[in-house]
């Protein structure tokens, strides 16, 4: 199924409210004239399945955002739905103010129709209260499961919980300007960046401080995890691998050994974080940092980068293949109701 294909058929099928499922081929019944038709087969088939990643949902969230993605997606009926963590705002050992976090964010999950699979972020376990917390309510902070052949792995990148990071205090001191700068170039090309840090002490200081707090944990049991994983899998038809910080950024040996482990097999890396979209390509793999699901905007508001979407990925044969949709481009039967106002920018993940 092609790119324009999906687009064109979400569209069609976004108006009408109906499932995107198609038929596989017999359930096709001709009429006795000549169908006007290509000869493709039909999607659908036995093997085949679709499911959504969601991105990040906080940094003082939007109201309302998170919540609607999930409704538009559950009229689109894909297999399921998973999300790249930092779900609640999290940053505190107050249960009371997990509780009611978390009973609004599994308010919005509870009416899917179809799987939400929950991947832990930093705002999701800042400390142990609140990894305890998540183990009582909802399970594992990583583990895997297979889906018609296909190998998932979620890792969570708070294994142990990493110390909060303070950008606020960042902002304060060294202002929003020389912030956005830092980020921009931080996820921008890697030479430009050594370049801008070279001509300017005081950004080259403040890039040191933001990447200093962006480390990833990934504990030797995480790893142990995924060396099982794979060893009961030996032969998956892809892996994707599921994590909130994009672990590939940093200095990290044990994501190393984890991408040593899947050196020989097909894969596709997601992640979130940085409420920016980025795209990499390593080693001959897509590695994807997802934009935002409802999150504050990880940038200026013109950046083509910075936008709320769903990503919608379809497995059949060979590699896998990702398409995403704008929320802004879902609109209902009825037709379109007057775009809302754009929501204010701020280069930050608080």
């Amino acid at each position: 199924m092609g790119y324009a294909r999906i687009l064109a058929g979400l569209a069609a099928l976004s108006m009408a409210g109906v499932s995107i499922a198609a038929g596989p081929a017999a359930d096709y019944r001709p009429g006795p004239a000549k169908v006007a038709r290509t000869e493709r087969p039909f999607g659908g088939g036995a093997g085949e399945f679709r499911f959504v990643v969601v991105g990040d949902r906080t940094g003082k969230h939007r109201p309302g955002v998170f919540e609607g993605a999930l409704a538009e997606v559950d009229r689109l009926r894909p297999d399921f739905v998973i999300n790249i963590g930092d779900l609640i705002e999290g940053n505190t050992e107050d249960q009371a103010q997990i509780d009611t976090e978390w009973a609004e964010m599994q308010a919005a999950t509870s009416r899917l129709g179809i799987p939400f699979f929950y991947v832990p972020g930093n705002h999701d376990l800042t400390n142990e209260v609140m990894r305890a917390d998540w183990r009582r309510r909802l399970g594992a902070d990583y583990y895997s499961f297979t889906y018609k052949g296909a190998l998932f792995l979620v890792l969570n990148t708070e294994d142990p919980p990493q110390p909060k990071i303070a950008r606020l205090k960042l902002f304060q001191q060294y202002g929003a300007e020389a912030m956005g700068k830092v980020f921009h170039a931080l996820q921008g090309d890697p030479a430009e960046a050594r370049r801008l840090f070279a001509s300017d002490p005081t950004l080259a200081e403040l890039a040191e401080k933001v990447q200093g707090s962006e480390n990833v944990a990934f504990s030797a049991d995480q790893v142990k995890m995924v060396r099982e994983a794979l060893a009961r899998n030996p032969k998956p038809r892809w892996t994707f691998v599921l994590m909130h910080r994009p672990a590939w950024k940093v200095d990290s040996p044990a994501f190393r050994e984890i991408e040593a482990m899947l050196k020989d097999w097909p894969y596709t890396v997601l992640a979130g974080h940085y409420h920016k979209y980025a795209y990499d390509r390593r080693d001959g793999r897509d590695y994807i940092q997802l934009g935002t699901t409802g999150g504050m905007p990880g940038a200026a508001g013109d950046d083509p980068a910075v936008v709320d979407h769903v990503m919608w990925i379809s497995v059949a044969e060979g590699e896998p293949r990702i398409v995403n949709i704008r929320l802004d481009g879902f609109f209902d039967k009825q037709g379109p109701a007057r775009a809302a106002a754009p929501a204010e920018a701020a280069p930050a993940n608080p």
